[in-house]
């Protein structure tokens, strides 16, 4: 049964999110998460009229969440009649302000007490009406929640206000029912708008599918505007300059630039060109482009970030479970101890109304909301900040474990290279290397363009190989000489011909069958023992032109351009780092020489990386595995965390823990680390900072050392502290050279 999302109502501390999870996931079958800092339910296993069905039986409302709705869902405001709430109660909180520091100065009675008992009938009957809606649907079920200890402590000091109406000596608690509610709702609008604040920084992800875009339509032969959800595989649309692009797809006409940052984190433009790819939620910055569509809306790969984020947002995060095991039990404790308060200081012979106040200030200082929010507040935060940088973190738990790590493990080809190849070097007729990773391989001036490579090159225009797309990826911006269309030898080479030129590109061993003189070089008649590097790990590929040798091209998988400052950065963080490569020694050695890895291996099989992995963790390392999530998938599995380069692949969006879409992967990898270990530090600060309240306020407020005005007070700002950390996460800025 498919995955159902439900927005739930009514939810407000952690004991709320706890209860409706348990009441789910008893039914057999059923797997459920809830998110108290989203109000959502993401359940499996169970029918649409089922699930909100049972989250009524757990004193909530639900209704289900429609893809079109996500991006209003993330970070929705609240609501009109909200925020009409927040203002009456502000408005009745300042004359009761004022009323409270005449009594503190000795001048009773600035506000008369008929007004204020207007005022605090009003926000009784309207601004805490969702208070008490709250509190009776928890209690039909014999449970209780936040709302039910606010209910409890306003009412208290509302109805023994109104007794004492009639009360020769009476004591009045109208201005603390309604600075309290002004407080828990100006508390719950700051928590409001830091909540907001970190899911707004995930809506990109979210697709939109009302989003118009310019189709076209065969059989009219014009371009249609239809909706982004109408799109299909095949159709052909129309991107404006600075419109979102809807959905993946390729170029078909038109040259532009595209923003990315949204998918990737990486700020600058890309160039694209027909035959490039655009994705989904990324922005057409220059010039109108025609695109095919190659996926589905909902299977783009914006579509997936998003479902991957959905997902790591209901997770809970493993430091979380202490938090939620209190909050379980801890509104029923509250109310023993409100109880014994009122009894203890009654006892001790303090007056009615005076053990009352006590009583009061402990129901309303214990709110758990702080607790409920310590440690999914920073989590969001988090994952918002992890995906403004290209990192896609599959779970809570992931992230929790990303900060634990203290061993690395590296696939080579595809990770720490860029799994293409590249021209890396050139023999000229003198026997000469010319290194191009030395001069960039940029078409300028100062790299070499003989004619005998433009005729390579061709000879190669047309042939679908991935040496010859090195060898004309080199040849971009440069004059190509036009050969007509080659003919392919498969497992030898090419053969072309220009004018009354014949060419030939090839093996070295089918040019020498070729030639018409047998010139070719040797490793023994040139200055190739410097340049060993090459010959251990790179494919050599001759040309000969009418029967004569001219020279020779080096292509090779290259580094990442950030793979030197990436394993330098661990290496200064004291996190060890081994090479794992199914490759043969030669070009595993040169690579760990490069990057100064000390720990290579190379001829490994899958097996040999998961056994490998194994033994690291028998001995206390807690290893994440870098790989591109398809043929590493296996050590991935092996190890506390799976980290896949993204490279377009829907398959390491699906499986691995961390994925990452940045340009620069590599040094990516150790910016997750540090933002994960950020992030852990804004939860356990939350955690201690909530727990630490709550232990020290209400036995303050139990024995008489608060007043119920000043614990409703810093009760609602416990709650806004919290999210105001946490919010500081979006702030992170990786300390990386």
């Amino acid at each position: 049964m498919a995955l159902l999302d439900l927005r739930i109502e009514g939810m407000t501390c952690a004991a709320c999110s706890s209860r409706i999870e348990n009441v789910l996931n008893k039914i057999p079958g059923v797997k459920a998460n809830v998110s108290l800092l989203e109000h959502r339910a993401r359940i499996e296993g169970l029918a649409v009229d089922d699930a909100i069905a049972a989250v009524r039986r757990a004193g909530y409302d639900a209704w289900p969440i429609i893809e079109r709705d996500r991006r209003q869902f993330v970070g929705q405001a609240a609501s009109p009649i909200e925020r009409y709430r927040l203002w009456i109660a502000v408005a009745a909180m300042i004359p009761m302000l004022i009323e409270m520091v005449g009594m503190l100065t000795g001048h009773h009675g600035i506000i008369p007490i008929a007004a204020q008992w207007a005022l605090a009938t009003l926000l009784q009957t309207f601004v805490a009406w969702p208070f008490y809606l709250s509190a009776w649907r928890a209690l039909r079920v014999r449970s209780a929640n936040m709302e039910s200890l606010v209910s409890l402590g306003t009412l208290s000091a509302y109805g023994w206000s109104v007794i004492n109406l009639i009360n020769p000596n009476p004591t009045f608690y109208f201005e603390t029912s309604i600075v309290v509610i002004a407080m828990i709702k100006i508390g719950r609008h700051l928590e409001y708008r830091a909540r907001g604040q970190a899911l707004d920084a995930l809506s990109h992800l979210f697709r939109d599918d009302d989003q118009p875009v310019d189709r076209w339509d065969p059989t009219l032969a014009k371009w249609l505007p239809v909706t982004a959800r109408e799109l299909r595989i095949d159709d052909q649309i129309r991107i404006q300059e600075n419109q979102m692009i809807p959905g993946d797809g390729i170029i078909q006409s038109g040259q532009t630039e595209i923003d990315e940052s949204a998918l990737t984190g990486e700020s600058d433009p890309n160039a694209k060109a027909p035959g490039d790819y655009v994705y989904a939620g990324s922005l057409n910055l220059s010039g109108v482009i025609t695109v095919t569509i190659t996926k589905p809306v909902e299977e783009s790969r914006q579509a997936l970030i998003g479902e991957r984020i959905l997902v790591a947002l209901t997770t809970r995060a493993p430091i979380a479970a202490l938090a939620d095991r209190v909050a379980a039990v801890f509104v029923p404790v509250v109310l023993v101890i409100a109880l014994l308060s009122l009894l203890g200081h009654w006892l001790a012979g303090e007056i009615l109304s005076v053990a009352i106040g006590h009583a009061i200030a402990v129901l309303v200082v214990a709110c758990p909301c702080a607790l409920g929010l310590a440690t999914p507040a920073a989590i969001a935060a988090g994952l918002a900040k992890a995906s403004s940088r290209g990192l896609i973190f599959r779970s809570a738990q992931a992230l929790e474990r990303t900060a634990q790590i203290n061993h690395i493990v590296f696939d080579k080809t595809g990770t720490l290279t860029s799994g293409r190849p590249r021209l890396v070097a050139i023999t000229d007729r003198d026997l000469k290397i010319i290194d191009l990773d030395s001069i960039q391989g940029s078409a300028s001036p100062s790299t070499p363009w003989p004619d005998w490579l433009a005729l390579a090159a061709g000879a190669e225009r047309g042939i679908e190989h991935p040496l010859a797309g090195a060898l004309l990826a080199y040849a971009a911006g440069r004059e190509i000489t036009d050969c007509g269309k080659g003919l392919n030898h498969p497992g030898k080479g090419v053969s072309a011909q220009s004018g009354a030129q014949d060419v030939a590109v090839g093996k070295p061993d089918w040019i020498a069958s070729e030639l018409r003189t047998q010139s070719l070089p040797t490793k023994e008649s040139s200055s190739w023992a410097q340049q060993e590097h090459y010959l251990a790990d790179a494919t050599a590929i001759d040309v000969a032109v009418n029967g004569h040798w001219h020279g020779r091209i080096w292509i090779a998988d290259t580094l990442r351009l950030d793979a030197v400052a990436a394993i330098r950065e661990l290496a200064r963080l004291k996190i060890p780092v081994t090479l794992l490569s199914g490759d043969r020694a030669s070009a595993v050695s040169r690579v760990a020489t490069i990057l100064g890895i000390t720990n290579a291996l190379s001829s490994q099989t899958p097996e040999d990386k998961a056994n490998y992995l194994d033994a690291l963790k028998s001995e206390g390392a807690n290893v994440a595995m870098v790989g591109d999530g398809i043929n590493d998938a296996s050590a991935m599995a092996h190890a506390h965390l799976g980290v896949a380069m993204a490279s377009g692949s829907s398959l390491a969006l699906e499986t691995a823990d961390l994925t990452i879409s940045n340009p620069s992967p590599i040094l990516a990898v150790t910016q997750s680390l540090l933002l994960a270990k950020a992030v852990m530090r804004r939860v356990k600060e939350n955690l201690v900072f909530a727990f630490g309240f709550n232990a020290l306020a209400i036995p303050v407020a139990a024995f008489g050392g608060l007043s119920p005005v000043i614990a409703g007070t810093i009760m609602a700002l416990s709650s806004g502290l919290v999210m105001a950390n946490a919010a500081r996460i979006l702030n992170w800025r990786p300390r990386i050279i």
